[in-house]
């Protein structure tokens, strides 16, 4: 008679020892109690469970990591060693072949292999979640429009139309698209997120999206290179012009409704990663790219990408209308997504491509520094070094949390008058406007790294060529919402309590003395 089907009988027969061990054994003895003999249960068993006869484990050795970056102060050093130390904790993931930190590279915080911003992964044949975040598609949106308006007659506009702040778009107020209606609802990550896609759709969202206004003066030799690049149509529109043209610029991504994606996909990739791999850090689960998981997540990201343009040209175009014009061109990008080229998956966390698209063309892409400077216009470089990309921005040399702490006082609050003082020297001349009414010192030009370093690093390392460059004239950022009342009553009294502690304190010390 023989023993009941044990987990190394499995084993042996060469079953892994991973997480569908167990539902293997238990469908085993179900198949043992109803009849069969071993040698029936195991055939049965490699059909409904099919053998692996691998674990897949981590590299003993990183992927190559090739750096666009250099530090010149002891606190970029910094930053490019918890940068570099990150990338290559995900530089031994299996499916990662190569990896690259732009000189916009700077810590994203979370745990092991937890790609930075800045970075970007060739990755075979496998969508890594975490590597572009769940600000899946954050991205730039540039509207080229005649220059007959006033700043302040725009951005008046601009703070009417636009939606910052947590959550959507409050009921009477959301807006509407063909993109909604697009046959996506059935696919396994989207089911059920329509209503979420409709509330979110005309938003921005907080930290360091924006909604800026520029101007941009093309010279001939930039209306050449362009011309000579392939783009015509904004070659055209520059002599028609003369070259003078008003920008709305967005930058944001897909909102709740990529955030719900990303969820959904990182916990599919996390069961993948659990029944077939091992040691593999949560920021490194993926799903193989030529699955059924795969190809639906694949299919969601396409689908986000459509979404997330519109919801850019969206508000675009009710700004333009308020203003009584229309686009002459409009030009975006992607910085935190998934592309495909050739068998491989190339991602981006922070990074703009910067190769040749469809037609041979090499992409033309937005990259801002801050509130206070020029928003460039580039051509990708197709640098092959640098896996083709470019930086998304300036990046930062300090968290938001480190940056802030030189302002507070002694009971951790910032002085509002230090901060007006702060914001009026950096952001002299410009219309600044804060959605929540007040000022994020957080997300001023001083929070980011030195603007002229990283556009010098663009041209030193050969990543884009620059053709054209957009001068701020005003731009409208999330910001810090009121206190409330209750809140604002709420931390006085405890600076009362503090304060009086403090006092008592000092009386105890009197006395002793």
């Amino acid at each position: 008679m023989n023993m009941e089907i044990k987990a190394r009988d499995l084993i042996t027969a060469g079953w892994h020892e991973g997480r569908r061990l167990g539902p293997a054994l238990r469908r085993a003895r179900d198949l043992e109690s109803a009849g069969l003999d071993r040698a029936a249960v195991l055939a049965q068993l490699e059909q409904e469970w099919p053998k692996q006869l691998a674990v897949i484990l981590p590299r003993h050795e990183p992927a190559p990591l090739a750096e666009a970056i250099e530090a010149e102060t002891p606190e970029e050093a910094t930053n490019v060693a918890a940068a570099r130390a990150r990338m290559t904790e995900l530089l031994h993931v299996p499916v990662v072949k190569r990896g690259v930190i732009m000189p916009d590279a700077c810590p994203s915080g979370g745990g092991r292999a937890t790609i930075p911003v800045g970075g970007a992964i060739e990755v075979e044949n496998a969508i890594i979640p975490g590597a572009h975040s769940a600000d899946i598609c954050c991205s730039m949106f540039a509207t080229f429009f005649p220059a007959n308006h006033p700043v302040g007659e725009i951005m008046d506009h601009l703070h009417k139309t636009t939606h910052f702040g947590p959550g959507g778009r409050p009921r009477g107020s959301q807006m509407t698209s063909p993109v909604l209606d697009e046959p996506v609802w059935d696919n396994p990550f989207l089911s059920g997120l329509r209503s979420r896609a409709q509330d979110f759709l005309g938003t921005q969202g907080d930290g360091n999206h924006f909604a800026y206004v520029g101007r941009i003066q093309f010279t001939e030799a930039q209306r050449a290179a362009i011309e000579a690049a392939g783009y015509t149509e904004l070659s055209e529109w520059i002599v028609r012009r003369d070259g003078l043209f008003n920008v709305l610029v967005t930058h944001h991504g897909s909102r709740g409704l990529g955030a719900d994606l990303y969820k959904r996909g990182q916990k599919v990739a996390r069961q993948w990663c659990d029944e077939n791999a091992k040691d593999i850090p949560d920021a490194a689960v993926w799903l193989p790219g030529d699955s059924p998981e795969g190809r639906d997540y694949w299919d969601a990201l396409q689908y986000i990408s459509r979404w997330t343009r519109e919801n850019h040209a969206v508000l675009h175009g009710a700004v333009l209308r308020r203003l009584g014009q229309r686009a002459l061109v409009q030009i975006g990008n992607e910085h935190n997504f998934v592309w495909k080229r050739g068998d491989a998956f190339f991602h981006g966390k922070g990074a703009t491509p910067a190769w040749a698209d469809a037609q041979g063309r090499p992409l033309l892409g937005l990259i801002p520094l801050n509130m206070a400077r020029e928003i460039l216009l580039v051509l990708g470089s197709n640098n092959h070094d640098y896996l083709s990309f470019a930086p998304h921005g300036a990046g930062r040399n300090l968290s938001r949390t480190a940056m802030l702490k030189p302002y507070k006082d002694a009971d951790g609050e910032i002085d509002p008058a230090r901060v007006q003082q702060t914001m009026a020297e950096t952001t002299a001349g410009l219309d600044i406007r804060w959605f929540g009414g007040g000022a994020d010192l957080s997300e001023s030009p001083l929070a980011y790294k030195d603007a002229t370093k990283v556009k010098a690093q663009i041209t030193r390392f050969g990543l884009a060529n620059v053709v054209g460059e957009i001068q701020p004239q005003g731009c409208i950022m999330a910001g810090e919402a009121p206190e409330p009342h209750w809140m604002r009553a709420r931390r006085e009294k405890r600076a009362s309590h503090k304060e009086a502690r403090r006092e008592g304190a000092a009386e105890i010390a009197t006395d002793v003395s």
